[in-house]
């Protein structure tokens, strides 16, 4: 590879990194690209000199070489041009060069630059580089740069979607977003795993390199990017929970580089995911020789129907089964409906403390099960709770053991892999 080297010096700024246009639009035989820039120094004083060098590469996966026709430091936001230069030499397949430009910033503040490199290629065709750049002279107080910079978090349905959205995310073949608009009636909406996460600059000057990196937990996720947010506005990314069938605590931490500074924002989320949810309310408990008597809700207050809902008495050494209501089938439970059940046990009372109940249900097609205890005394009619039963008396039974939850813990479904 040969390397050359020029020296330009003119009164303008640099910044940036270039990619490859071709003037028509097509895809370029000459594959033009602009790296290794650097700003010397990286915050510069009003009226001292400030160095720009970078590197244009003719690429080796090129078809052509390429004369170097032009090199313009731009406004981004106007058509100013700070400096150009012309005829300077022609890179061959594989050759690069690297160049300086020289400048002076009369007065402090942030410039927002656009370095442009024009070559044509053998067949007479333009291929255009563009890269931007940002010099903050004065650096970033006397800039006046600011940073106030926040992300945010949300679910959204299909119908929230701008027109510029295209979600990628795993639907089923027969799903339609926002429904079938040629349907007499109000089909069912549709509802999706989509977050959209929006970073919004309350600062003063632009936010670059904006990425977003999510975690479940402490899992992380693959990074998000997001377009440069420029001062008092706001982009947006969405963020697909498809793979979260649980419900889940999601953190979003967006990095971003205002001035010549790295910092970052971020939020969490409490994700539930879009299926149905059981959860028993307005327990009632009542003992009369030897037996309890347990009626209340079994209400859905997921996002989708429940289908194959069971509630019934789990027998212990203390606890058995008992006519008329060892079990209820409750069925189906629509969005946001509940039903009611009755279950009778008998009871050594002299020994038992609580009753176990147990209430498996379908969600999205997958089975889901519960072990709820409860007390024989002391149950209130309503719980208060839109989470159901107490917390507090409340013990939720996995397939390998039980975990007794304490007042302000959260109540969590597991899908069932089978009873014993």
């Amino acid at each position: 590879m040969n390397a050359l080297r020029f020296v330009l010096v003119v009164a303008l700024v640099v910044s940036g990194v270039a990619v490859a246009v071709p003037a028509a639009g097509d895809v370029p035989d000459a594959r033009i690209v602009v790296s290794d820039v650097s700003v010397s120094p990286t915050a510069p004083e009003p009226q001292n000199t400030t160095t720009v060098e970078f590197t244009v590469e003719n690429s080796a996966g090129s078809a052509t070489g390429v004369a170097l026709d032009r090199v313009a430091l731009e406004a981004r936001n106007d058509d100013a041009v700070y400096a150009e230069a012309s005829g300077l030499g022609s890179l061959s397949v594989g050759d690069d060069v690297t160049l300086e430009l020289t400048t002076a910033f009369e007065t402090a503040g942030v410039r927002d630059l656009a370095l442009v490199v024009e070559t044509d290629d053998e067949d007479g065709t333009t291929v255009t580089a563009t890269r931007p750049v940002t010099v903050v002279v004065g650096g970033v107080d006397a800039a006046g740069v600011t940073d106030d910079v926040q992300v945010d978090a949300r679910t959204v349905d299909p119908d929230e979607l701008e027109e510029d959205e295209q979600p990628d995310v795993g639907l089923s073949p027969d799903a339609v977003l926002g429904g079938n608009d040629d349907s007499e009636e109000e089909d069912e909406q549709l509802r999706t795993s989509l977050i959209r996460v929006e970073v919004t600059n309350f600062g003063t000057a632009t936010a670059r390199d904006v990425t977003v990196a999510p975690t479940a937990g402490n899992e992380s996720l693959p990074r998000l990017s997001v377009p440069n947010v420029a001062a008092g506005e706001t982009e947006s990314v969405l963020f697909d929970a498809g793979a979260f069938d649980e419900p889940t605590r999601f953190g979003f931490e967006a990095a971003y580089t205002l001035g010549t500074d790295r910092s970052t924002s971020d939020t969490t989320l409490e994700y539930r995911p879009n299926r149905g949810e059981i959860v028993l309310t307005d327990i009632d408990v009542t003992f009369e020789d030897g037996t309890v008597t347990i009626t209340g809700n079994a209400a859905n207050r997921g996002l989708g129907e429940v289908n194959s809902a069971i509630v019934a008495v789990e027998g212990t050494e203390h606890v058995s089964p008992a006519y008329p209501a060892r079990n209820y089938f409750v069925g189906t439970v629509p969005e946001s409906e509940f039903v009611r059940f009755d279950l009778t046990a008998d009871v050594d009372r002299a020994n038992a403390t609580a009753v176990p109940v147990t209430v498996t249900y379908l969600a999205g097609g997958e089975p889901y099960e519960r072990t709820v205890e409860l007390p024989i005394d002391g149950a209130p009619s309503d719980t208060g709770d839109d989470s159901g039963v107490p917390l507090s008396i409340v013990a939720l039974t996995a397939v390998s053991g039980s975990v007794t939850l304490v007042g302000g813990a959260a109540l969590g479904w597991r899908r069932s892999r089978g009873r014993d």
